[in-house]
C-alpha cells in the first residue's frame, strides 16, 4: 500500500494542478484550508528563524512564512513550473528556491529551525523525506504538518480518499523521529501536526 501512496501523489496533484496552478494561489484558500492566524499560531516563530516549506507550490503560503520571519524561508518545490510562476510573481526577499524532492531534501545539515509541510504531506506517502528532514534540522527543531483529514465533514476538494492519511497515522508516521507536541482538526478538512527534535534521533 505504501509503495501505491507514493506513487499515485505525485500523479495526483500533477492531474490536479499542473494545468490550472492558479489554484493554488487562490486567496479562498485562507477560509477553506488555513488562514494566516493558524498558520502563525501553528509555526510559533520568534522571529528570525530559518524555515523549510516542504512543496511550496507557487509561494502561496510561503509569503506568509516569510512575513513571520527575518531567516531564509527555503521554498523547497519539485515542479520547475511551479517555481517559475513564483518568480514571475515576485519572490519577498527572505525566500530562496529551492528545486528539488522532498523526499530527499536538498539542504545542509543543521541548517534549519522549523519545516512545515501545508498540503503535501499526502503527496509523499506521508515520508516527506524525515530521515533527510531530521539531519538538517537544528537541535530543538520543529515540524509542522497540516494536510487532508481522511474524517472530514465535507469532502469538498483535495486528493482521493486512499491518499489521505487520520491526524492519528500521520503522527504514527512522524513519532520515530519526533516528538509530537500538538494533534488537532484544523477547520472542517485539514489537521496539524506540531513535532519537535527527538533527542534520541537528533544528529
Amino acid at each position: 500500500m505504501e509503495k501505491g501512496r507514493q506513487k499515485g501523489p505525485r500523479a495526483d496533484r500533477q492531474q490536479r494542478f499542473h494545468h490550472h496552478p492558479e489554484r493554488l494561489n487562490d486567496a479562498r484558500r485562507l477560509e477553506t484550508q488555513v488562514s494566516k492566524q493558524a498558520l502563525a499560531l501553528l509555526l510559533a516563530l520568534r522571529g528570525d528563524e530559518n524555515v523549510a516549506d516542504l512543496g511550496s507550490g507557487p509561494g502561496f503560503y510561503t509569503d506568509i512564512i516569510a512575513s513571520l520571519t527575518t531567516g531564509p524561508v527555503y521554498a523547497v518545490e519539485i515542479e520547475p513550473e511551479m517555481n517559475k510562476i513564483y518568480r514571475e510573481r515576485g519572490l519577498p526577499a527572505n525566500v530562496r528556491l529551492v528545486e528539488g524532492d522532498i523526499n530527499d531534501l536538498p539542504l545542509p545539515a543543521r541548517s534549519i529551525d522549523v519545516a512545515c509541510s501545508i498540503v503535501t504531506f499526502h503527496e509523499t506517502g506521508g515520508s516527506v523525506g524525515l530521515p533527510k528532514l531530521a539531519d538538517i534540522l537544528r537541535p530543538h527543531g520543529r515540524i509542522v504538518v497540516i494536510d487532508w483529514r481522511k474524517d472530514p465533514e465535507s469532502w469538498e476538494g483535495g486528493p482521493a480518499a486512499d491518499l489521505r492519511f487520520t491526524k492519528e497515522e500521520a503522527a504514527h508516521k512522524l513519532e520515530p523521529f519526533f516528538q509530537i507536541t500538538a494533534a488537532e482538526d484544523l477547520g472542517l478538512y485539514l489537521f496539524a501536526i506540531v513535532g519537535s527534535l527527538d533527542s534520541r534521533t537528533a544528529p
